[in-house]
């Protein structure tokens, strides 16, 4: 299985819950989430992944996360952010390794040497598949708050080598 296809089925966990929520389940903000809400959560994690998407293609390879769109309505509607993940998991189907990537890294300015590093297509997916599954694991937290009637799967938001750890014991 390549990567693009292990990052659509890590993004299609959202199906466990996304299509079950209601639009204030979705937007409510529990303390325990430090007042994030499972819809951020998600919006988040998918924009990421439009963002490389997109960026990867374009003639500068230069990949920047901190251009994502922020899209009120993914972070609104379950069914906008549905809608969503089947859009980026179609077009990482269709995505091709490009040349070369740089990646910018604005939040690490003020400590790092260079705010701009090297990377390619797969190390990025890699990354966007690990950071969407810390945030599933939130949304997992968010989910039993929200939505304790939803029986979402042990393995949802929980890392392979976690899975793999704990079948071992």
């Amino acid at each position: 299985m390549d990567l693009s296809q292990v990052a659509a089925q890590v993004l299609r966990q959202a199906e466990y819950y996304l299509p079950h929520l209601t639009s204030r389940q979705y937007t409510e903000q529990p303390q325990l989430l430090q007042g994030s809400s499972v819809g951020q959560h998600t919006r988040h994690f998918i924009e990421f992944f439009e963002c490389l998407i997109e960026q990867s293609q374009q003639p500068a390879g230069e990949i920047d996360y901190s251009k994502r769109r922020r899209s009120p309505e993914v972070e609104t509607q379950p069914g906008k952010a549905l809608q969503k993940i089947e859009s980026v998991c179609t077009q990482l189907s269709l995505l091709e390794a490009p040349q070369p990537l740089r990646l910018q890294c604005n939040d690490l300015q003020h400590i790092a040497e260079s705010s701009t590093i090297p990377t390619n297509l797969e190390r990025e997916l890699v990354y966007n598949i690990e950071h969407t599954i810390h945030h599933l694991a939130i949304i997992k937290i968010g989910l039993a708050l929200v939505a304790p009637e939803l029986a979402i799967p042990e393995a949802f938001g929980t890392a392979p080598s976690t899975m793999a750890f704990r079948a071992m014991r």
